[in-house]
């Protein structure tokens, strides 16, 4: 009988443990490495596209609403002159904002009247809480820098709608400066500067998405007093 003694090999298993351990602990670091890059890919889209989305509600409430008011009580939709087509001139196109409205009949009821009065020219699709379903107006947002390392990438297509109104105010519309400025103004100049100003209320639903990736979104509810 022999007595097997032999030694000979164990360096290279003990070699082949330790590569096996390295190689498990680089590929937890890779693991985690990518899985953060991951992550923060995820973060700056999605502060991405808040942010388109912060940008569409204020360019509803600062300048397409308060110039659909004003018009109003002017020449809303009718004309050269009127003033939807003063907003179509200044941000329709795909040069511009590519602004588009869906139902005008449907937004002046919504922009001078209570919920209950929107009567019938606003339907079921009209009154829906998506802003993606009929929506009052849409336009795109886009990046406006150009040169040597900025590409001309997708921009947000911004859907925005009013979903309510659930307070008929009386602000005179038709001073839209005035209401830019907050100062308040009603509409008889009979009880000017002693009766109660009330502003008109209005609940939108804004909602941003990647022209080409609509899974990038963001909504946002606002509760808008004009």
């Amino acid at each position: 009988m022999k007595i097997l003694n032999n030694e000979k090999g164990i360096a290279l298993v003990t070699s082949l443990l330790l590569t096996l351990i390295a190689l498990a602990i680089v590929a937890g670091l890779m693991y985690f490495v990518m899985t953060g890059i991951q992550v923060s890919a995820v973060g700056k889209r999605y502060k991405n596209v808040v942010e388109a989305g912060y940008g569409g509600v204020a360019l509803t409430v600062n300048e397409i609403i308060p110039s659909l008011n004003s018009a109003i009580f002017g020449n809303f939709s009718s004309g050269s002159g009127s003033g939807v087509q003063e907003l179509l001139t200044k941000y329709a196109g795909s040069g511009q904002l590519n602004l588009q409205f869906s139902d005008l009949d449907c937004l002046k009821q919504k922009l001078d009247n209570s919920t209950v009065y929107w009567g019938s020219a606003c339907n079921d699709a009209n009154k829906s809480m998506d802003p993606k379903v009929s929506p009052d107006f849409t336009f795109v947002l886009k990046h406006t820098l150009t040169g040597s390392g900025f590409s001309s990438n997708p921009g947000y297509r911004v859907y925005s709608k009013i979903v309510d109104t659930p307070v008929k105010g009386n602000t005179d519309k038709a001073d839209r400066p005035n209401l830019r400025k907050g100062e308040n103004v009603t509409e008889s100049a009979g009880i000017e500067g002693t009766g109660v100003t009330i502003p008109t209320t209005y609940r939108v639903e804004v909602r941003a998405e990647r022209e080409t990736n609509p899974k990038e979104k963001s909504n946002l509810s606002v509760l808008y007093a004009y």
